[in-house]
């Protein structure tokens, strides 16, 4: 059974693996027990088995490089290889080549899988003699063989779950003299993957595309991911406010590993701190499963006996009253920390520590009413997505992540699937700070021991996160037949290292064995005339839409084919306008109190899936593009998911009784698009969370529409089927009950094109993003080039060639990219093909002076990143990254993004946290409270 109380069931936050992230971005202090490094600068790479491979080739048949490869071995000359960092996703720089990918390479992304290498030059320092030494590998996409200095050392299978190497125990390696790692990647090994495609039906990317951290301790220490901590909740028996603050008792653990050749005396302790840092409760272990209480200092000197060789682990029971929820409106987070130190007493020497952060919260999911969070009802109303964005590809830098994570909450988005693996740990220490719910996804399923390891090693890595709230094993045809049977082991070991959580596998059917062993039923583009059997049927489970919605649209275009109907696949152009497909397909679980949320595919586009491959290249799911611009649809969603939802606590943000209005179309002639060329008139759509909107021509009212929120029934939007077209001011006006003007929307006919303007998306205040980039470098800015006409309106048709490029400052220009999914312009070039007037660029600080002067003593750079740390000294602290531009004949914009040495601050975890709750604004629209110079010329009803 579940690890619950008679009163309700908290868990942790943030694992282990994610507490060595926070150390990086913090950077290390003097007397840290042991030291985190970055490993992730001064690599060479190249594509290519034997010798780099050409654009256009397709990869390889045979792509083994031997037991003993030249590009493995120390002496081997890598001078002409590119100098990289981490992360790095090394085929996404590729433009899309159908001569490479006739059948479409990487889900239909036209991206040829080639084979990776990597090489890196290093020395460990002399004085970490006895200590034990190893590398933490994120995430390296798929198959990966690792040698020292020759000699092979390592292997690892699963592109998702993170794998370690110790350095101190190879012969191979000599502290204080150089080092070589050459690393070997096989994008396509896996199953059901193949040298034309990968295992799966999207672009998962290849290579080292997560941190990789260099890590010394003592022979001594707490295991990889080997503390955990959940905890459960009483609320005072005379309360009746979920709100008031409740007593918990916090369940820690640690797995201690004896590393050494001799067996250890140790002292184990716990220590709960508050938000602020400061120790409320220390508990010191005897034996496993013994404790003894502490105020705040150690109340026995009684000692852990580790042999060697071995590991026991250590556990103890605190208490504490009055604690602070985590909830999504507020997701206050404390702090566990274990501490191991030296015998005979636990005032010796510490010799290692671990810290993980812990939200104090309950879950309970009903069979009738859903799902409670802190014991108020939460519906989730959420996104699955892929890990890709553009530019980037699999290597998604922080900020990023936190710009998508802000995206989320901009249109009520509270949940978030991480569909179909592992994410990124980063990405789920966000989640911690801006209160989304998570459900976390195992990649591959299968009553094999591989597939239930892979299960486990998620589990551990991921239960510290109060963000994730519950766990899913499988998805689709990947939980059906034959591999349901996997269901019973799954089960078992995500019980066995967790048990504060719920299981669910995203399935078709119901009913059956996997369907009887979760603890929800999970649906995939399911009726509600299913989940109303499922639910009479099984009337003790709940249901959840774990995935729905797939009412794809293309961004910005007013005429094409129109997605009623769930996930098409035909060759059109897909028309922004879907509310029709939405508000029919998620009001099928959104709409009835049993079920546990949505999730919707997706919230972003995303690299392979495209409709039909060939004339796309990306999937068209997202309600934001694949830079991501939103589409109509995202603001849709915010309607509906945000504005239209009362202030409560599974909002992303109050909004109170605002109101706002949005127009899916252009105000541009008939004649500009095929589809209605020689027609006199214009089909225009709006979205508000307003009653009733009236449509404006040049002051001319052409009339009102009556809306009503989705889950009322159909009519959350208001359509006009033809205006008559004419150059000028197209306006939606949104009045509330009582005729009074809320909002509105404007579109302008474009004049012609004269400029260009540059922006910043992140980082932003407006979007959550924070104000600077840390100078650590790794940061990543997003910027929005945009063609303009003289009234400064984006020109809707502008297809202008628009180049980017860093003027001065730490920084350095990744790649370019439009949205367009029929994009084929190669990903990491200074230039792109405006779509619909916009072209996102990302930028990269080349200056690492945020860092510690001991972590820089050891960062190990190399290459570009090495001149770039010199050439920075040339720049104050203070200069921010100046970025131009250009195209011809239009005139220039520059744009100076602002950076910062503070990462306490400015980093990304920092900002997260101080965005909890708050407004974040995608749209940027002049939305107005009051609006007296339209009058209706129609009754008002």
């Amino acid at each position: 059974s579940l690890r619950t109380p008679t009163t309700v069931l908290t868990t942790a936050l943030l694992g282990l693996c994610c507490c060595c992230c926070s150390l990086i971005a913090a950077g290390l202090t003097p007397g840290d027990h042991r030291e985190v490094v970055s490993f992730d600068f001064g690599w060479r790479h190249r594509t290519g088995l034997h010798d780099w491979a050409p654009p256009d080739e397709p990869p390889p048949a045979d792509v083994d490089p031997g037991p003993k490869p030249a590009e493995a071995q120390a002496e081997y000359d890598d001078s002409k290889w590119a100098d990289v960092q981490l992360p790095h996703d090394g085929l996404i720089a590729a433009a899309p080549s159908e001569k490479a990918c006739p059948d479409g390479c990487a889900g239909k992304s036209y991206i040829p899988r080639h084979v990776l290498w990597y090489r890196k030059a290093f020395t460990l320092p002399k004085d970490w003699e006895g200590s034990v030494i190893w590398l933490d590998f994120e995430g390296s996409f798929r198959l990966t063989t690792v040698w020292i200095n020759g000699a092979k050392v390592a292997s690892h299978d699963c592109g998702y779950t993170p794998f370690r190497v110790r350095l101190d125990n190879i012969t191979a390696v000599q502290l204080g003299q150089r080092n070589v790692i050459a690393i070997f990647v096989d994008p396509d090994n896996g199953d059901d993957g193949a040298r034309t495609h990968a295992s799966g039906w999207w672009y998962e990317g290849g290579g080292l595309y997560r941190h990789v951290n260099l890590v010394r301790a003592s022979p001594v220490h707490v295991e990889q991911d080997g503390l955990f901590a959940y905890s459960n909740l009483t609320w005072p028996s005379h309360s009746a406010a979920a709100t008031d603050d409740p007593s918990a008792v916090i369940h820690a653990s640690a797995a201690i590993t004896n590393a050494g050749v001799e067996a250890v005396s140790v002292c184990v302790a716990f220590h709960l701190l508050s938000p602020d840092g400061s120790v409320e409760r220390h508990v010191v272990i005897v034996e496993s499963g013994g404790t003894s209480y502490g105020g705040g200092g150690t109340s026995t000197d009684s000692l852990l006996s580790i042999p060697a060789g071995t590991s026991k682990t250590a556990s103890a029971t605190l208490q504490a009253q009055a604690v602070k929820l985590w909830s999504s409106a507020e997701p206050t987070l404390y702090t566990v920390e274990v501490t191991v130190s030296a015998g005979p007493s636990c005032s010796g020497e510490v010799i290692d520590s671990m810290r993980a952060s812990h939200g104090f919260r309950s879950l309970r999911y009903d069979a009738n009413t859903g799902f409670f969070l802190n014991r108020e009802h939460f519906k989730v109303r959420g996104f699955c997505d892929h890990n890709t964005f553009a530019i980037v590809g699999m290597a998604v830098p922080e900020r990023v992540s936190l710009f998508r994570a802000q995206a989320s909450r901009a249109v009520g988005g509270n949940g978030r699937r991480t569909s179909h693996n592992p994410p990124d740990p980063a990405v789920l220490d966000i989640y911690d700070r801006v209160g989304i719910v998570v459900m976390d996804e195992n990649r591959l399923f299968a009553n094999e021991t591989r597939y239930v390891t892979n299960m486990g090693v998620l589990v551990k890595r991921d239960r510290n996160h109060p963000s994730v709230v519950i766990w899913s094993f499988c998805n689709e045809g990947g939980c059906e037949g034959s591999h349901e049977t996997g269901g019973p082991r799954f089960q078992e070991i995500s019980y066995r290292f967790d048990g504060s959580r719920p299981t669910l596998a995203n399935m078709f059917s119901f009913g059956d064995l996997l369907s009887n062993t979760v603890d929800v039923q999970g649906f995939s583009h399911q009726s509600r005339e299913k989940l109303d059997s499922c639910h009479a049927k099984l009337p003790h489970k709940p249901i959840y839409m774990s995935e729905c919605c797939s009412c794809n649209t293309m961004r910005d275009e007013d005429e094409g084919c129109e997605t009623i109907y769930d996930n098409p696949h035909k060759i059109c152009t897909q028309k922004s306008f879907n509310a029709r497909c939405t508000e029919v397909l998620t009001n099928a679980s959104d709409g009835v109190d049993y079920a546990v949320g949505t999730m919707i595919w997706t919230l972003f586009d995303y690299y392979g899936e495209p409709p039909v491959g060939g004339p796309e290249v990306s999937g068209t799911y997202g309600q934001f593009d694949l830079c991501g611009f939103p589409k109509a649809a995202a603001f849709w969603y915010r309607t509906q998911w945000l504005l239209n939802i009362r202030d409560g606590p599974d909002k992303t943000f109050p909004t109170g009784d605002a109101h706002e209005v949005h127009l899916v179309e252009s105000w541009e002639s008939p004649d500009s698009f095929p589809e209605s060329k020689g027609s006199k008139m214009r089909s225009i759509h709006a979205y508000s969370s307003a009653p009733v909107v009236e449509l404006f021509v040049n002051d001319k009212s052409q009339g009102l529409r009556a809306l009503k929120p989705m889950v009322s029934g159909p009519g959350s939007y208001a359509e006009w089927a033809s205006v008559p077209w004419e150059p000028g001011v197209l306006t939606a006006v949104a009045r509330d009950v009582a005729g009074n003007v809320v909002a509105k929307d404007v579109r302008q006919t474009n004049s012609a094109a004269v400029a260009l303007s540059l922006t910043i998306d992140a980082p932003s205040e407006v979007t959550g993003t924070g104000s600077a980039l840390v100078l650590d470098g790794q940061d990543a800015a997003l910027l929005r080039a945009a063609v303009v006409d003289a009234a400064g309106n984006v020109v809707h048709l502008a297809t202008n060639n628009i180049t980017l490029h860093v003027v001065s400052g730490p920084g350095a220009l990744q790649g370019t990219h439009n949205g367009d999914p029929h994009c084929h312009e190669p990903n990491n070039a200074p230039w792109h093909t405006a779509y619909h007037g916009l072209v996102r660029g990302v930028v990269r600080v080349t200056s690492t002076v945020a860092r510690s002067a001991r972590e820089s003593a050891l960062l190990l750079l190399d290459g570009p990143m090495a001149a770039a740390a010199a050439a920075g000294r040339q720049w104050p602290e203070t200069a921010g990254i100046v970025v131009e531009a250009t195209s011809p004949g239009l005139a220039p914009a520059r744009v100076t993004i602002p950076v910062s040495t503070d990462s306490l601050h400015d980093g990304v975890m920092a900002v997260a946290a101080a965005a909890a709750g708050k407004p974040v604004d995608f749209f940027k629209k002049a939305q107005q409270d009051a609006w007296t110079s339209f009058e209706s010329t129609e009754e008002f009803v």
